[in-house]
């Protein structure tokens, strides 16, 4: 595991912090670890940020669904999370997109940290069907 390369991922913050300006709203849990992630967007997923209190490897996520989120709403993110979970368990599976960071992250080396990496889409599904 190269601790050092999801530090750098997990240290870009342009989108944390909520604002209170977007309409959809949910707040998680990971029911294994603990850790909590709150994110706001809109109905297009045109917007998004976010706030947690949790691991590096949650925040990593986050930060990687936040930068690229124009590339990641054109694909259902149920689809998505489970293309994810699938590279973790180290089956064969390919995101329709190339995202560096997110091959990185999702690299069959950190699939003891799935629920932690697949917490911030856990909240933007639940807050687009709440």
């Amino acid at each position: 595991m190269n601790e050092k390369k999801i530090i750098q991922i997990a240290s870009n913050t342009n989108y944390f912090g909520l604002k209170g300006i977007l309409p959809l709203k949910a707040k998680v849990k990971n029911k294994v670890c603990g850790d909590e992630i709150e994110i706001e967007t809109n109905k297009h997923l045109t917007e998004i940020r976010f706030e947690t209190q949790s691991c590096i490897f949650t925040q990593a996520s986050a930060a990687i669904l936040s930068n690229n989120i124009n590339i990641i709403r054109e694909y259902e993110v149920t689809k998505v999370l489970q293309i994810i979970q699938k590279k973790l368990e180290g089956e064969k599976a390919e995101l329709p997109f190339k995202i560096k960071e997110l091959d990185f992250l999702t690299h069959k080396d950190h699939k003891t940290r799935k629920e932690c990496i697949a917490l911030p889409l856990y909240a933007v599904i639940k807050a687009i069907d709440d």
